[in-house]
């Protein structure tokens, strides 16, 4: 059964399944020394597959990632509880973690578009690095990838940004080719103009890797004289460029 976990400051409590209180109540399973509280203020609704939180009536309302909180709403890793002046983190549990990635990844991504799933599979990459689980950082990185593929979005779209640093990510910490053909994948199916931050963090890992396997520079190249042939005003030196790393690192 799986073990879900929120986080109270620097506290880590494990929610049994069940119907959990939470307010200023002796009996409530979570007593909050908090005048803001209501005696019963929150209920979280614990199942064996899913979390939902629910507000009881409180006098001060119960808010879900900074929204008031109306009716019963499910969980999904990484939202925000608050609660008076104390604010819950839910963590769920790696089962829970998977369901909220299916659920995440069902949504159309849009320019107005709530960026938590972005950020979170950011940190996601990060943290799976920093503890040398490769093989999880691949499969947060590849959902945000294959998110990407099928939907269009400017460049300068949070999703946009994190996943391009998680394949860059990925690419300085396995020495793997493949991972900057992802990003340069991604700048030909969308027709982004790659900035000189990018570049320069493209060069960096470059350092590390003898060739990039697959045709995605070559494309990009074709893509950026296509663009340019349709009067897209083109950074200055950039097709020279992606023509230069191309005929260094694209395999032959």
């Amino acid at each position: 059964m799986p073990a879900f976990k929120i986080r109270i400051g620097e506290t880590l409590m494990a929610l049994p399944v069940g119907q959990l209180d939470i307010g200023r109540n002796l009996d409530c399973w979570l007593t909050l020394d908090d005048e803001l509280a209501s005696r019963y203020h929150a209920r979280l609704h614990i199942e064996t597959t899913r979390c939902y939180v629910e507000d009881l009536g409180s006098r001060n309302g119960t808010f879900l990632n900074d929204l008031r909180l109306t009716g019963k709403r499910p969980l999904r890793v990484g939202d925000r509880i608050r609660i008076g002046r104390e604010v819950l983190m839910y963590l769920g549990d790696e089962a829970a973690q998977d369901l909220a990635e299916e659920d995440d990844l069902k949504r159309t991504l849009a320019p107005g578009e709530d960026t938590r799933f972005p950020n979170l599979m950011g940190q996601l990459v990060a943290k799976s690095l920093r503890v040398g689980k490769i093989k999880d950082a691949e499969r947060y990185a590849m959902a945000l990838n294959n998110q990407l593929l099928a939907t269009s979005v400017a460049v300068e779209h949070p999703a946009a940004q994190s996943c391009i640093t998680c394949l860059l990510q990925l690419a300085d910490k396995t020495a793997g080719g493949v991972w900057v053909d992802r990003v340069f994948r991604l700048f030909t199916h969308h027709g982004w103009v790659t900035d000189d931050e990018v570049l320069n963090a493209i060069r960096r890992v470059l350092d590390r890797i003898p060739r990039v396997p697959g045709t995605a520079l070559k494309d990009y190249e074709m893509k950026l004289r296509e663009m340019a042939a349709e009067g897209k005003e083109l950074p200055p030196r950039l097709t020279q460029t992606i023509a230069e790393l191309a005929d260094t690192f694209a395999l032959r």
